[in-house]
């Protein structure tokens, strides 16, 4: 989430009905994951979202996927799969937003297409990486809320869980 309010994600994810991590505050952006959101990002957290939110996939062995919503409107999707062969899609492919983070990283812009065009080989870094470094996220390497435990908490910095439960209680 674009945003320098750690808050805001917790805000997020009680008002979606949701549970998840929140990590702390980092190059004006807050990180969070949601329990049970995979791979997709849930309908309840578009509909909440208050701003500006990246929902970034990297797989690995066979693609990548960035997506940026403003409040519940996508105004980025980009897909890279490699599963079988290079398949690109562009949906909503319009870079200035992106380039203005890159700005306020005080990161350079160059090269920047080659990242989504499918042509750009890094030794040290792939593409997904390299974008989100670009942008300034932290934590954007192996996250999702299926796979943290106890150490990776800690290890991490990730301060909380938010929980949205609700308490059953017997009156009578």
């Amino acid at each position: 989430m674009k945003t320098n309010d750690r808050e805001a994600a917790v805000r997020l994810i009680k008002q979606s009905g949701n549970e998840g991590y929140v990590y702390e505050e980092s190059n004006g952006w807050v990180t969070f994951v949601i329990e049970g959101a995979v791979f997709d990002i849930k309908d309840s957290v578009i509909f909440y979202n208050p701003g500006y939110l990246v929902h970034y996939r990297y797989m690995e062995d066979h693609g990548w996927q960035f997506r940026i919503f403003d409040k519940d409107e996508m105004v980025f999707e980009y897909t890279c799969d490699w599963t079988d062969e290079l398949r690109i899609e562009k949906n909503s492919y319009e870079l200035a937003l992106i380039k203005e983070w890159i700005y306020e990283q005080g990161n350079s812009v160059e090269g920047l297409e080659d990242l989504f065009d499918g042509t750009a080989h890094h030794s040290d870094r792939s593409p997904a990486y390299a974008v989100a470094q670009k942008i300034g996220l932290v934590h954007y390497q192996w996250l999702s809320a299926n796979y943290i435990d106890a150490d990776r908490l800690q290890e991490d910095c990730i301060l909380d869980r938010y929980i949205q439960r609700r308490q059953e209680t017997d009156l009578s």
